[in-house]
């Protein structure tokens, strides 16, 4: 299974309503932990958008958590 849909440690990925409301937030996480990770905006089959924390390579790390 890949790693993208694998929540560990119990914490729960934060959805957000609109591609607006998770660039915000992808923007606060920048302005924490940009020079370690970047972060990226991506919906959801289900509706709604989730924030990708990627490493500086481009690889999948984690989905921000609430």
């Amino acid at each position: 299974m890949s790693r993208a849909f694998v929540s560990e440690g119990g914490s729960v990925p934060q959805v957000f309503a609109s591609a607006e409301s998770a660039e915000s937030a992808a923007n606060l996480q920048r302005a924490m932990d940009g020079k370690d990770y970047d972060y990226e905006v991506r919906p959801r089959q289900r509706g709604g958008y989730m924030v990708a924390r990627l490493s500086k390579d481009g690889e999948f790390d984690s989905w921000v958590e609430e």
